[in-house]
């Protein structure tokens, strides 16, 4: 299963009530402009094979990006949101590489953020 896939499904079950939808590797075009909804997309991001030996490797980490579009009106706390986000992906293995700083996105004014997450994985 595709590691955009799978941390959707996980999400998904998790059921954070500040997300409205989750979508793994691309944005439906009609919700490109929506800022009645915190939207998140989740994509690849530079997966790597692990623990070579024998003409053959064993390991393999999956990295997907983040990015969280928040709705126009706010009615939550977002720093609290972050945190209980990123505490529920380190309590199910992932492991936190980056974290960007907001952002408005220009077009339609959302505040944005961006994290990307590892899993590792022995195959």
């Amino acid at each position: 299963m595709l590691a955009t896939v799978k941390l959707k499904e996980l999400l998904d079950g998790k059921g954070f009530d500040e997300i409205s939808e989750v979508y793994a590797n691309n944005l439906p075009k009609e919700l490109e402009e929506n800022t009645d909804k915190t939207i998140v997309l989740l994509t690849e991001s530079n997966p790597s094979i692990e623990m070579s030996g024998n003409n053959t490797f064993f390991g393999k980490t999956e990295r997907v990006e983040i990015q969280i579009f928040y709705k126009a009106d706010i009615d939550y706390d977002i720093e609290a949101f972050e945190v209980e986000l990123l505490r529920f992906l380190t309590s199910e293995h992932y492991s936190i590489i980056d974290m960007r700083e907001h952002s408005i996105d220009p077009d339609t004014l959302q505040l944005t953020a961006v994290f990307f997450v590892a899993l590792d994985k022995i195959i």
